[in-house]
């Protein structure tokens, strides 16, 4: 029996953070099932540093400009990538996923697109909403519904798929995170509140900042891991030292080993968006037994079903009350909780509880298994 050949477009850059990780964790775990996957992404302008290394890459041209990611000879290098029986697309707005759709037609294949959380409608709002209407309107609502599937990581996601009117089926199916043994905490008695992610100002992270200065925490540092916008790190640094706050820690872009011994340190890991599609400072935190901290506008009532942290409003006080509640929280009852998040990952979020999903929509894709309780037409 032929093995189903999938064709991925999307980047396993390490700097891409989260998308990459669950993209590369997705096809491995694929590849172990016995799926013939393939990712195709551009050549980075710089140097690049691949998230990993077991997943086959095809490299495209890199863009003519990167806002768009026009490419004159994409859809030729896809198109040459012969014997695909699905086109996958991994985010929206730019120009691969409109190639990806055209190839795939070309074809006469099925194709799938992840959003990845780009049609909340915070997210729409936040740069260029104008366009991204426009966009919409004039295209990508028929691609997205003439789609075999369009694949989320959560219900919120797809109720705002709905919303703008997305009729074709939607699949379920939340990003994956690696289990393996992590070093245990060493924090040295400091309660160590963290976050892991991309600098950007939707991310809020300056509500980390004014919980630091209005709690007035004993014994306690904020270590913020990442990178990104450098006009928002500056602002962040500025905000430091206009709160006289000492003890918060920039340790740049982490990776490897480097990030898991940072990680391994923290008491509690927070992320104080207004929205996420899922979040996977979460999965980084839980995979490591570290309680989490997220707001309502995620998706992560798991932290209160599971008793591995606090789900919480998105506001200030809410934050600042989360955080003080869990400084004043027992270190045996917080080590109980970083078991029930690992527990959770464990049995929702692995790469085999998360690939094993993906198969299972392909086969019914394909007509070659019945439809999943997870797909929702």
């Amino acid at each position: 029996m032929n093995k189903m050949k999938i064709l991925h477009f999307g980047t396993l850059d390490v700097k891409a953070g989260g998308p990459a990780m669950s993209t590369y964790l997705t096809l491995l775990g694929l590849q172990h099932r016995g799926v013939d996957t393939t990712l195709a992404m551009y050549l980075a302008h710089t140097e690049q540093t691949l998230i990993g290394n077991d997943v086959p890459v095809c490299f495209c041209q890199k863009p003519w400009e990167n806002t768009f990611a026009y490419s004159s000879t994409l859809k030729n290098e896809l198109s040459a990538i012969d014997d695909i029986d699905i086109y996958h697309a991994q985010g929206i707005w730019q120009y691969p996923t409109y190639a990806l759709v055209d190839i795939a037609r070309k074809k006469n294949k099925p194709y799938l697109i992840t959003p990845r959380g780009m049609l909340y409608p915070q997210d729409i709002n936040k740069s260029k909403p104008l366009l991204k209407k426009l966009s919409l309107n004039l295209r990508l609502r028929k691609d997205l519904n003439n789609a075999a599937c369009v694949h989320v990581t959560c219900e919120e996601e797809m109720q705002h798929c709905r919303t703008l009117g997305i009729t074709a089926p939607i699949a379920i199916i939340p990003n994956p995170v690696e289990i393996k043994d992590y070093k245990s905490h060493d924090n040295n008695n400091v309660f160590r509140v963290g976050y892991l992610g991309r600098f950007s100002k939707r991310k809020n992270i300056e509500l980390l900042l004014y919980s630091f200065a209005e709690l007035k925490l004993q014994d306690a540092e904020l270590v913020l891991i990442g990178s990104g916008d450098n006009d928002y790190e500056e602002f962040l640094r500025a905000e430091c030292k206009r709160l006289g706050l000492k003890r918060v820690i920039f340790t740049g872009f982490l990776s490897g080993e480097e990030k898991d011994k940072v990680l391994a340190s923290l008491s509690i890991v927070v992320m104080p968006s207004e929205f996420e599609n899922l979040g996977n400072v979460i999965l980084e935190g839980l995979v490591r037994g570290i309680p989490c901290i997220a707001t309502k506008g995620t998706p992560w009532k798991d932290l209160d079903d599971y008793n591995c942290g606090w789900w919480i409003d998105y506001s200030q006080e809410a934050v600042t009350k989360a955080i003080a509640e869990a400084y004043s929280t027992d270190k045996a009852l917080l080590r109980a909780m970083g078991e029930n998040g690992k527990r959770l990952m464990s049995e929702k979020y692995s790469v085999e509880a998360v690939s094993q999903k993906m198969l299972l929509l392909y086969e019914w894709i394909t007509h070659k298994g019945v439809k999943p309780d997870f797909v929702y037409e």
